[in-house]
């Protein structure tokens, strides 16, 4: 058997309100923290997932979620959407302190409301299109406009299904 000499946490995003995590203990960090925080301090202390969120660069704590022991993965829920989530797994020792030993890739949850931009923009792409930099939205050149061929849709392929009208239930 190879023993993992590190130990893994791995976010993942399932909602704009939800978020998945699963990890892997090694042996490695069991005993490195036993060597750091005493004998047995891995049997006294309590598993935790910490949740932070990052703005303009900062993260900032916003839930701590005690697991159980023999988890290897967890759903957590989020209050709101389009947040910059990482987590950090530790275990608090019986004097309140984290020691953290994992920290997981940063997640972004989509938007969980719909834009406020209601603007709709249209491109012809069978023009020539000029796109100025001032401006998000291309410029057509004012004498292709006049020219521009407008087609009719094709309509939609009916198949012809004859009635049958000799046969009537009685």
């Amino acid at each position: 058997m190879v023993v993992n000499e590190k130990s893994k946490l791995i976010l993942m995003v399932q909602s704009s309100k939800k978020i998945f995590c699963y990890f892997n203990v090694s042996p490695m960090t069991v005993k490195e923290f036993e060597d750091r925080y005493g004998e047995n301090s891995w049997k006294n202390s309590k598993p935790v997932l910490k949740v932070y969120s990052v703005e303009n660069g900062i993260p900032r704590e916003i839930k701590t979620i005690f697991i159980d022991a023999f988890a290897n993965n967890w759903y957590i829920d989020m209050d709101k959407g389009d947040l910059d989530i990482f987590i950090k797994m530790g275990r608090v020792l019986p004097d309140n302190t984290f020691a953290a030993f994992a920290v997981s890739n940063t997640v972004t949850t989509p938007r969980d409301l719909e834009s406020a931009d209601t603007s709709v923009y249209f491109v012809d792409l069978s023009q020539k299109v000029n796109f100025n930099s001032e401006v998000a939205l291309p410029r057509y050149e004012e004498d292709k406009i006049d020219h521009i061929e407008h087609k009719e849709p094709k309509p939609y392929p009916f198949s012809n299904i004859k009635k049958n009208t000799s046969t009537i239930l009685k």
